[in-house]
């Protein structure tokens, strides 16, 4: 899918949860590239520069339905974020917050009388579970622990959506950027002298720019791709070598290694499992297609998100 049609008009683009940190630059590149972009929202954006749609207002499959008769390409970002204190209330607010949203979008364009040409709905390589030293792509199976069994529940919804129209699951990695996603605890850590004792796990962990994030999936509808892949950087690391990385650009050394355990204590065990799961997984696809990326490595990625803007 093009940007621009080549009738010359703009591409519409619908983003479900384009508040978010990845929405927010999404919402950009599309424009960037030529697209028109309304976000459909909880929560109103506070700079008001895209057109806005309210959940809320919309709440029906019917009255959605028709909403999105007016757009092109449809893009479900929404979640409940990862990166809290996991009880188990607060797991099924993960799960409910994903599922939902999607089987809402689904049914609303399925219901539809002009559908959109192709549906974007996030995924994550939780999807392949802790792989200890193992390496994953798109064809390896599901893992079977608390992400996976997420990752499988929301993929499925996401399947059940009218054969007419196009469906693409990019699986993120860890998503770096100066505004949001892991970039910032790491380097907080970092800063006061921390790193962790892995004890000779692996800890592999896949990540990518969020700007590669973004412009894969331009890339990828703009190739007319189909199904999964994943949206991650060529160049996986062990989190002990990135927080080594972190410390030497910024000239701090590491004082202390926090273990699984008192990880859970501090963070509970969602950030016992974005510290210490290991997953080394490959951007197959992209690569095959010929996607190229902006920040393959860890340094290059690092030299961007220590920049001071100005």
């Amino acid at each position: 899918m093009e940007i621009v049609k080549a009738s010359g008009n703009m591409i519409r683009v619908l983003i479900a949860g384009g508040t978010g940190f990845i929405g927010r630059h999404l919402a950009k590149g599309i424009v960037d590239s030529g697209g028109e972009v309304t976000l459909l929202t909880r929560s109103s954006a506070s700079n008001g520069q895209y057109k806005q749609i309210s959940w809320r207002d919309h709440s029906e499959v019917r009255a959605l339905a028709k909403e999105i008769e007016n757009y092109d390409l449809i893009v479900n970002l929404s979640g409940a974020s990862i990166d809290k204190r996991w009880s188990e209330s607060y797991k099924e607010e993960i799960i409910k917050s994903r599922v939902d949203s999607t089987a809402m979008l689904v049914r609303a364009i399925n219901s539809a009388v002009t559908k959109p040409k192709y549906f974007v709905n996030a995924s994550a390589v939780g999807y392949y579970g802790d792989l200890d030293d193992g390496t994953a792509d798109e064809d390896s199976g599901p893992g079977n622990d608390f992400l996976a069994s997420l990752c499988i529940k929301w993929e499925d919804e996401a399947r059940k959506l009218d054969k007419n129209v196009k469906l693409l699951i990019p699986r993120f990695g860890v998503v770096m950027g100066k505004d949001g996603g892991a970039f910032a605890q790491l380097i907080r850590g970092a800063r006061n002298g921390i790193s962790f004792d892995t004890k000779g796990k692996s800890a592999w962990k896949s990540w990518i720019h969020v700007e590669d994030a973004v412009y894969s999936i331009i890339f990828m509808t703009s190739k007319g791709f189909e199904g999964v892949y994943n949206a991650v950087s060529p160049s996986p690391l062990k989190m002990e070598g990135m927080m080594q990385l972190i410390a030497n650009q910024i000239g701090r050394k590491a004082r202390v290694k926090v273990g699984p355990r008192a990880t859970g204590i501090l963070l509970g065990e969602g950030g016992r499992y974005s510290v210490f799961s290991s997953q080394k997984v490959l951007p197959k696809r992209l690569l095959e297609l010929g996607f190229q990326f902006k920040y393959p490595d860890f340094l290059d990625a690092l030299s961007d998100l220590l920049k001071v803007d100005k």
